[in-house]
């Protein structure tokens, strides 16, 4: 689910539902309280007020990006570039690569001018907690490194991280063009529905541009 601009695709709801398919079929669901044989994901606060912009560095020409560090909960991910998916929707990464994030290819890029958003799954039947299963740990101030293709390395400060439920997702925050650069994490999180197989909620970050490193 790379960043969709609404207006791209004209249908919102498949944004969402494309984000919904980050928490599609990746557990094993057994009976009584044993949904999956390790713990829920991190849950950051419930979303309140939008997070404040501030002026950062000057932004960079669009480049690619193709690896993505976040040393406070140990992510070192390769990032694919991906548009939108067979119903219009905004598509993630292969489940059978729980490892690997997503850039919305039609979007900004990180370091430009406008919002860069990255997908990932949070956890797979396959392996476990996968690549942004600890984004919910995420606090303000935390950095993030997302190098690109042109060897530039763009650096992002967290401003906020909450949960959002996903018949309430954001639309707006995460993929309305900012003047500077920022950057939205997105990934499942909060209750998990036996019916469906889904995640009923999104953790999402929220970072703007501090330069290069």
């Amino acid at each position: 689910m790379p960043a969709a601009r609404p207006e791209e695709t004209g249908s919102p709801w498949l944004i969402m539902l494309a984000i919904c398919l980050i928490g599609a079929g990746l557990l094993v669901v057994g009976v009584n309280a044993e949904l999956h044989p390790w713990a829920p994901p991190p849950e950051p606060p419930a979303a309140g007020a939008r997070a404040g912009r501030r002026p950062g560095a000057a932004p960079l020409p669009r480049s690619v990006p193709v690896s993505l560090k976040i040393p406070a909960i140990g992510v070192n991910a390769h990032v694919i570039s991906l548009g939108l998916d067979a119903s219009g929707g905004v598509a993630v990464p292969p489940l059978r690569t729980p490892f690997l994030t997503s850039w919305y290819d039609r979007g900004w890029a990180p370091g430009q001018a406008g919002p860069a958003v990255l997908l990932g799954h949070v956890d797979s039947a396959a392996v476990g907690p996968a690549v942004f299963y600890k984004l919910g740990d995420l606090a303000r101030g935390d950095l993030v490194y997302v190098t690109r293709k042109d060897h530039r390395t763009a650096v992002f400060r967290v401003t906020k991280v909450a949960l959002y439920p996903e018949r309430d997702f954001p639309t707006g925050q995460v993929y309305g063009f900012t003047p500077g650069p920022t950057l939205r994490l997105i990934t499942c999180g909060g209750d998990y529905d036996e019916r469906t197989h889904l995640y009923l909620d999104r953790t999402i970050a929220f970072a703007v541009y501090a330069g290069e490193k």
